[in-house]
């Protein structure tokens, strides 16, 4: 059986074509639209074994700086593990993560990857230790700002897509003890495919927010801003009458010690990390939704 390695073919339109096909059959996701408005960039990149220039299996890697408990990390986020059913039980899958792990281990601080309960043996031959996010719920009690000027942004819209790429281009953390920055590609990915009706602009905080509120509840996915946001100034703003409960997707370091937290169940997926730094097992974190590979 004659199978190559195959690395970053991203404008090679039959592998990626190939790719999108597997992938579609695995997560039922496709990411041809996200390449054709300029967002698959070089930081998401593809590892693969082909055999007939089809893809069998492959090991994505997504390049980002994460921010923990105030230092910059450089971290790489493993996403996409995939294997056509055809060629499982091969031992295809744990080859690309050993050929990922080599390549760019040098190159970064910390590796880590969301896993579902069918594959939480894998991850630990490879050196990656599972960890427990918490999630934050505030009860809120409502002061709203009236005079809000949200200004919703139209992911349709082509000025309003490079607006939101250039805000995220040069965004600050969310958090400083478990933040992302420098993901624009991932971030766009949700925004176009994810959130494309939950995205707004508010010009007094200089910031885009991408909320939902689903009955009593308002779900706050991220803000993007260039300087730090003062979240209770904010919530007033997008809260409404019906909002009892925030649930924040990221770490809220201006409410952690407020907020309610639990360990979370994250729906059925485990974080997994390998770093080369120590890590507190018993620190409250929650890695921010919209920075998921």
């Amino acid at each position: 059986m004659e199978i190559d390695l195959v690395n970053d073919y991203k404008d090679s339109k039959v592998y990626r074509d190939s790719f999108n096909q597997l992938a579609t059959l695995v997560f039922d996701i496709n990411f041809e639209d996200w390449y054709q408005k300029g967002f698959w960039d070089d930081r998401y990149i593809c590892h693969s074994f082909i055999r007939d220039n089809v893809v069998i299996a492959n090991v994505s890697v997504s390049k980002m700086d994460l921010m923990i408990n105030g230092l910059n990390k450089k971290a790489i986020q493993i996403g996409t593990v995939m294997t056509h059913p055809d060629f499982r039980g091969k031992g295809l899958s744990g080859k690309l993560m050993r050929h990922v792990l080599d390549i760019y281990e040098q190159d970064c601080d910390i590796f880590f990857l969301f896993a579902n309960s069918t594959v939480i043996d894998f991850y630990p031959r490879f050196g990656f230790e599972s960890f427990d996010e918490s999630q934050f719920k505030l009860k809120y009690h409502p002061t709203p700002n009236a005079d809000t000027t949200l200004r919703k942004l139209n992911c349709s819209n082509k000025e309003d897509l490079e607006f939101i790429k250039r805000m995220v281009l040069s965004r600050r953390p969310i958090s400083q003890q478990f933040g992302v920055s420098n993901n624009q590609g991932l971030f766009m990915f949700y925004a176009i495919k994810v959130f494309p009706e939950s995205i707004y602009y508010s010009q007094e905080n200089e910031a885009i927010i991408v909320y939902q509120q689903e009955g009593h509840t308002l779900n706050l996915y991220d803000v993007v801003s260039q300087r730090d946001v003062n979240l209770k100034r904010l919530l007033n703003r997008i809260a409404n009458k019906q909002t009892e409960y925030i649930h924040f997707h990221f770490t809220p370091d201006q409410f952690t010690e407020k907020a309610q937290y639990e360990w979370m169940d994250n729906n059925g997926d485990m974080l997994f990390i390998k770093a080369n730094f120590t890590l507190d097992k018993n620190s409250k974190f929650c890695v921010p939704v919209l920075a998921h590979a």
